[in-house]
């Protein structure tokens, strides 16, 4: 029988640190500190810490927690079958939500431009 790697494959890695990045964006979203949601679901600071970084995983009854504390459904921790589009992604990020606040609601520079 062969022997199982002990290491989780690329993708798996990828996912454990998207989910981790979620759980940041929906923390800091929210105000809380690492500290205070960590005090809310009884794990230490050091362990959520991890969870976000992506360096370890997340069991299904803690993510259950996750989801409850930050008032967020399961699906929206994962991308959409397929992902996201690269502005889609951007706009996932602390640093495109901070970009995205730098423009105004509306521009007409698009109506300016001239094409061909």
């Amino acid at each position: 029988m062969p022997r199982r790697s002990p290491h989780p494959s690329p993708e798996a890695d990828l996912l454990d640190r998207d989910l981790g990045a979620a759980i940041r964006r929906f923390r800091t979203d929210l105000g809380l500190s690492q500290h205070a949601l960590a005090a809310r679901l009884s794990l230490s600071g050091q362990q959520l810490q991890k969870y976000e970084s992506g360096a370890n995983r997340v069991s299904a009854s803690t993510l259950y927690r996750i989801t409850r504390e930050l008032d967020q459904p399961v699906t929206a921790f994962f991308p959409a079958p397929g992902g996201p589009d690269g502005l889609e992604a951007l706009l996932g990020t602390p640093e495109g939500r901070a970009l995205s606040r730098g423009f105004p609601a509306s521009t007409t520079w698009h109506s300016a431009a001239r094409w061909g």
